[in-house]
């Protein structure tokens, strides 16, 4: 699809300075993935009650469609790359808080368990 009003527009330096600077930027996006995922890991409880998971359920979606616009439209590696690895990311961070929630579920079942037995 293209737009004629844009048509015009040029970049002033090699376009490889822009595919590196892109390239650039969605990887550090991607690597920052690593705090949040590790808190995730570590802190269950929160990650259960703090994320949304139909909310990166959604980002991750809409992460898939772009990826493969990017598979059969686009045709570009540098795309792929930055959107794989935002992808994989979300994809890690969706499934944490899945991890989260069954072991937040887990530990109440137990807990009630143990109240009841302390109950009789």
């Amino acid at each position: 699809m293209r737009i004629e009003v844009l048509a015009g527009l040029t970049w002033p330096w090699p376009a490889s300075t822009l595919h590196w600077a892109y390239l650039t930027s969605g990887l550090l996006i991607a690597a920052h993935y690593a705090p949040l995922l590790r808190r995730a890991w570590r802190h269950p409880e929160a990650t259960a009650t703090a994320q949304s998971l139909l909310t990166w359920a959604v980002w991750t979606l809409c992460r898939v469609v772009a990826f493969i616009y990017g598979l059969f439209i686009l045709h570009d590696l540098v795309f792929l790359i930055v959107v794989g690895a935002d992808l994989i990311g979300r994809l890690a961070m969706a499934a944490l808080i899945v991890r989260a929630r069954w072991l937040t579920r887990r530990h109440a079942r137990g807990q009630a368990s143990r109240d009841a037995v302390a109950a009789e």
